[in-house]
């Protein structure tokens, strides 16, 4: 039979626990004592005084190939097995995540645990913790003892455990009963009372307050051990026939227990019968200026957040190609994000026809956190790391942690900025972005363009030389590099050069001039951009530019427009649009004699999709619906052709299937997911990076205009009887 004691720290179960192991092992018993606590005091009294090796220590000094049972479980008053379970120093690591761990080291190294009578687990009573519940679970605990006194915060505690027991029961009791440890407060005994019986509980026994505990516990032993006679020892005699004449089988000697809700609990003990309203305090002073904060939309609106921040984070600071950035996380973490930053950008290359030239992940650092680490804390492993990446001659420094460290609660900003005190002229960043616990992937990126942006100094006065800078770059779109080229010609022939961009193999000199740019152009108009613009435009008061890079014929004319206006060169401009007009109209004609009259359906999460229409406009197609899906990379929807096309909105994928059998289009252009076979039609992928200028449609019309004209069944399909 397994037992686990629980109640309220310091209310003496370590005390009660060993007694009881004690009074069962003169019944003849072979016990098993578990002390679950970072205080590893569980079992002293039972090996006399003295403090073990914990399950955590030795862990963490030993090879898991040399470990043997025989050095964590020590023998105790007559042969009783003790074993603590220890925790991390207090202030760092988690505790509970310590219980996990010794749980499956003992499992790991055989430990019999048929070879016991019973085991007994005293467990610290913060229920709350997954690591302090794990005692409580069905595969380890048969029954919960629960030792409390009359104080409010010890029967609060036992209230709470008793909530959590019923976390983990299915159709069977759980609870041995309640064992009342005396304070010596006035009328403690009644309290205790009215609480077992409001929760359905029976009290088992009732310690009293003595001075032979003090004494016992200065020799080092239990009160069986040194005052065998006493009543003392008796009563834990009592309370050991009661446990072992529990019935786990037929349930015999075991309650469910009913917890109170917290208002029921205050008016029990203290004739509370409602909480009095409580005011707002008003207006709070702010003793400094917030910091600047926006959210993605899945964020903002608690939508399913795709991705987590750290990811989004990691991906923005490597782009910085003389800075490193040091990701605090397990070594899975750091090979998962590796390899995924390099597969994509070499697929992105392939398909691009770009020539792959190299990682932004070959400056990517890692803690590699280990299972110990876990527990213990990793900011032995943060400094050093840094340390180490110091000394390789980085003077710019990004640290990462992800959602282990930040459970842990490492201090992370506290090594950085020790660090940074040791080394001068070294910048060392924390982004605080912490998995999912911060939010999505676009989330991770939005918080650390602010946080780099944070550190670029604001000029004192306003050059307007004829720079601009690119901002919201799509990092794993090098294939747009050529029509980066092509917009950077443009900006030329306007007597206009780019002075950086935000964030593509960018340097940290670069960035430090990015603010010296008269304008700012988006990429595109995703929250990430826009949380930039906001904060650019009201920290450095620069102007950006209210369109995105554009895509296609209609698009490039009205962005080189306004461009041309702000450096007062619309004549340039109009020249260059005129010349471009007559050559995008000879490239058309051939892709608009297939596509004339083709009906077309559109499912997108992407917001931008002017182009889509404009091209489709002028390859003659029709356009029978678009259906806007949720996007995690925007809140909101524009479009100049709202009034002249039916949107649907709040679109979903039953709507795509009973749209492409009922409107049957010659072609379907989608977002996300692709088309299953069941769907039978024609489809496209819209791009993530469709291309830039005035020549970026063409090459779509071409894939759409042989999509079309492909077969709908293949010949393949039909071999082997195949349909």
């Amino acid at each position: 039979m397994k037992i686990a004691l629980y109640g309220k720290g310091g209310i003496g179960k370590s005390t009660v626990s060993s007694n009881i192991t004690a009074s069962l092992a003169e019944m003849g018993c072979t016990v098993l004592q578990i002390g679950c606590d970072p205080k590893y005091d569980s079992t002293r009294l039972l090996i006399g005084g003295i403090i073990p090796m914990t399950v955590l220590d030795y862990i963490s000094r030993t090879l898991p190939q040399t470990r043997s049972l025989q050095d964590i479980v020590y023998s105790g008053y007559r042969g009783v097995a003790c074993v603590e379970a220890g925790g991390p120093e207090p202030g760092v690591g988690c505790a509970g995540r310590g219980i996990i761990s010794t749980f499956r080291v003992l499992e790991d190294l055989g430990l019999d645990y048929q070879a016991f009578d019973l085991i007994l687990y005293d467990v610290l009573g913060d229920v709350v913790c997954g690591g302090f519940a794990v005692p409580i679970r069905e595969e380890y605990a048969d029954a919960v003892v629960i030792v409390t006194s009359g104080e409010y915060m010890s029967l609060y505690a036992a209230n709470n455990i008793i909530r959590g027991i019923q976390n983990f029961t299915s159709d069977t009791g759980r609870v041995a009963g309640i064992i009342f440890n005396e304070r010596g407060l006035d009328d403690e005994e009644s309290g205790v009372v009215r609480f077992a019986e409001a929760v359905s509980l029976p009290i088992i026994a009732r310690i009293p307050k003595s001075d032979l505990f003090v004494r016992a516990e200065k020799e080092g032993k239990t009160i069986l051990e040194l005052f065998p006679t006493s009543k003392e020892a008796s009563i834990f005699r009592d309370i050991a026939v009661h446990i072992r004449d529990i019935r786990i089988e037929s349930g015999t000697g075991l309650y469910f227990g009913n917890p109170l809700s917290d208002q029921e609990l205050e008016h029990l003990l203290f004739g509370r019968k409602s909480k009095h309203p409580v005011e707002s305090y008003g207006p709070v002073q702010i003793s400094e200026k917030p910091k600047f904060s926006e959210y993605s939309s899945s964020v903002k609106h608690k939508l399913p957040l795709i991705g987590c921040a750290f990811a989004g984070a990691v991906v923005v600071t490597t782009q910085l190609i003389d800075a490193a950035t040091v990701i605090h996380a397990p070594a899975s973490c750091s090979l998962m994000i590796r390899e995924k930053i390099i597969a994509t950008e070499m697929r992105t290359c392939r398909i691009s026809k770009v020539p792959y030239c190299g990682s932004s992940a070959e400056s990517l650092f890692c803690t590699n956190l280990t299972d110990n680490e876990f527990t213990h804390g990793g900011e032995e492993s943060l400094a050093r790391t840094i340390e180490e990446v110091i000394a390789k001659g980085y003077t710019w420094i990004f640290v990462i942690p992800s959602c282990v460290p930040g459970l842990n609660g490492d201090r992370v900003r506290y090594v950085a900025d020790q660090l940074k005190e040791k080394h001068l002229g070294v910048e060392i960043v924390v982004l605080s972005v912490d998995g999912n616990i911060a939010g999505d992937f676009t989330q991770g990126m939005i918080q650390a363009y602010q946080e780099i942006f944070q550190h670029v100094p604001p000029l004192e006065k306003i050059t307007g030389n004829r720079t601009v800078t690119l901002v919201g770059e799509r990092v794993f779109a090098p294939g747009e590099e050529r029509e980066i080229k092509a917009i950077e010609k443009m900006l030329n022939r306007l007597v206009v050069t780019l002075n950086c961009r935000l964030l593509y193999r960018c340097s940290v000199k670069s960035l430090m001039k990015a603010n010296e740019s008269s304008l700012f152009l988006p990429i595109d108009l995703t929250d990430y951009s826009e949380s930039i613009r906001t904060f650019i435009e009201s920290t450095y008061h620069r102007p950006f530019l209210n369109y995105p890079l554009p895509i296609g014929f209609i698009e490039t004319e009205i962005w080189l427009r306004s461009v041309g206006e702000v450096f007062d060169r619309q004549n340039c401009a109009s020249m260059m649009i005129k010349e471009a007009w007559i050559e995008y109209d000879q490239k058309i004609v051939q892709f608009r004699e297939i596509l004339n009259g083709k009906t077309v359906l559109i499912t997108t999460q992407r917001r931008s999709i002017d182009w889509i229409l404009d091209l489709a406009s002028d390859l003659g197609m029709k356009i029978l619906r678009v259906g806007i899906l949720y996007s995690p990379f925007n809140d909101t929807f524009q479009s100049r052709y709202e009034k002249t096309i039916d949107f649907c909105y709040d679109y979903d994928l039953k709507k795509r299937t009973a749209d492409i059998r009922t409107l049957n289009p010659d072609l379907v252009l989608y977002t996300y997911p692709s088309l299953s076979p069941e769907d039978c039609a024609k489809g496209d992928l819209i791009p993530y990076s469709p291309g830039f200028g005035f020549f970026a449609g063409l090459k779509w019309a071409d894939r759409w205009s042989r999509i079309i004209r492909l077969p709908m069944n293949e010949g393949w399909r039909k071999d082997g009887g195949i349909q």
